[in-house]
């Protein structure tokens, strides 16, 4: 065996892998980080979103779930899984609300088309008072192309509190205006307060600031009266009794009972059917598939939060992609060493190997490995047929080439290092079915090796 792992190559092999560059910086908003595909930027920038000290969270953990929910909203906007991203931004922003959140919901908006919604999108981003300096030029610039394109619509209602609705989306509390970009076109705008409603239809032209009044006429309630003695003040069937049971637990009868809504509203994600509001936070927003179909559910991957609060994704079973591998293997005995060129072909917490094994001598290993975790860090065993050609003199002096092959078994661990790249090391030990004093050949030998995969 000591021929095999003679000094045959300087050096372990650079594999070279097709593997994308890193994304750089970019001014456009369109994709802030669909693009950056290393995954190891990906996640320096979603934690300096989530570590972000000016977004208070009452449970710590919400961060590290935001940042997961983010991870896989990346995944699916770059496999152009529009929909889903969205899910995942927008249930990210509501356990998190950070207004960079909101930048990556306007990019996925404009890139499903939805202008309106992308810029009413912008225009939180500017109001929200966590918002830095640092983008607030490059937004504004954003949202006065897209205004060109829109119908500015200013909704103003009467009687002060009621409700408006447009397109037959929710019904949301206006105290005097609401605000909110439409595509330019009819609309159908519906107001309702208490049990009387109103609607009314609305043309809007590109680049158009529209305002129009929404009004309901609402009937006075009948208030109950004691017929035996209306106008007494300690009757409790009084209406005018402040201490009057009706009057209490009635918000018809008694409007203090209801929260006054804010004077000015600025919509965002209102119109039509295409989103819920989630009625917990207030500033939440599910989407729904096509206009009117079902809520589409966030991904939550699978995660671990590591130190300083980073997130590192569990990969499922199947999601650990096949790639090319380069190993050294080294003599245990510390004769020298052969390196190895192949590839590793994935499924789940298996993996096969096929290399080409070369050092004085060539041969070959044919091996599989079973990884007790798919995570980060990834512990294994192996087996393998590891095989080599060698010359072998006979009594005669004629020279042939023969072929021994062996059995090996191993133990070892494999470190991902991001999406694309993990190093690996194991400690293995073989036997060669050789006669050492017919051959001049170790039969037994410890084996180390030193390997890096590059995966698709």
């Amino acid at each position: 065996m000591s021929r095999l792992v003679h000094t045959g190559l300087a050096g372990l092999a650079v594999v070279a892998l097709a593997v994308p560059a890193r994304a750089q910086p970019t001014g456009d908003l369109a994709a802030p980080l669909a693009p950056v595909r290393d995954d190891k930027q990906l996640t320096e920038t979603l934690t300096a979103i989530t570590q972000d000290p000016a977004i208070p969270v009452e449970d710590p953990a919400i961060r590290a779930l935001a940042q997961a929910l983010m991870v896989e909203g990346v995944k699916q906007l770059q496999a152009r899984a529009y929909d889903q991203a969205l899910a995942n931004f927008l249930e990210a922003y509501t356990k998190f609300p950070s207004p960079k959140i909101l930048l990556n919901i306007g990019s996925t908006l404009r890139e499903m088309g939805r202008l309106a919604d992308a810029a009413n999108t912008y225009q939180r981003y500017l109001l929200d008072p966590a918002t830095g300096a640092e983008r607030v030029a490059e937004v504004k610039e954003l949202l006065l192309r897209l205004d060109e394109q829109l119908t500015i619509l200013t909704v103003r209602v009467f009687p002060s509190g009621s409700d408006v609705s447009i397109d037959a989306g929710p019904f949301i509390p206006v105290g005097s205006s609401l605000l909110t970009r439409v595509r330019p076109g009819i609309h159908l705008v519906r107001v309702k307060k208490s049990t009387s409603a109103n609607e009314l239809t609305v043309n809007g032209f590109e680049g158009e600031n529209k305002e129009v009044s929404a009004t309901v006429k609402v009937e006075a309630p009948e208030l109950p009266t004691n017929p035996t003695n209306p106008t007494n003040p300690t009757n409790p069937t009084n209406p005018t009794n402040p201490t009057n049971p009706k009057l209490a637990t009635n918000p018809d009868l008694n409007p203090a009972l209801i929260a006054a809504p804010p004077e000015h509203v600025d919509g965002w994600l209102i119109t039509g059917t295409q989103y819920t509001a989630d009625s917990g936070t207030g500033r939440g927003r599910k989407a729904r598939t096509g206009f009117a179909g079902a809520e589409i559910a966030p991904i939550v991957p699978r995660y671990e939060v590591g130190s300083s609060g980073v997130v590192i994704l569990r990969d499922d079973d199947d999601s650990i992609s096949s790639g090319v591998i380069a190993a050294v293997r080294i003599d245990g005995e510390g004769r020298g060493f052969a390196g190895a060129l192949g590839l590793a072909i994935s499924k789940g917490h298996l993996e096969a190997e096929l290399m080409v094994l070369k050092s004085d001598s060539t041969g070959g290993y044919l091996g599989l490995r079973y990884r007790l975790f798919t995570s980060w860090m990834r512990p294994y065993v192996g087996l393998g047929m590891p095989g080599f050609a060698y010359d072998q003199t006979n009594t005669m002096g004629e020279t042939s080439t023969k072929l021994a092959v062996g059995l090996r078994g191993a133990v070892g661990v494999e470190l991902m290092i991001n999406g694309h790249l993990s190093v690996t090391g194991d400690l293995g030990y073989e036997h060669f079915f050789v006669d050492p004093a017919e051959t001049g050949l170790d039969a037994n030998i410890l084996v180390p090796t030193l390997g890096v995969i590059g995966r698709l």
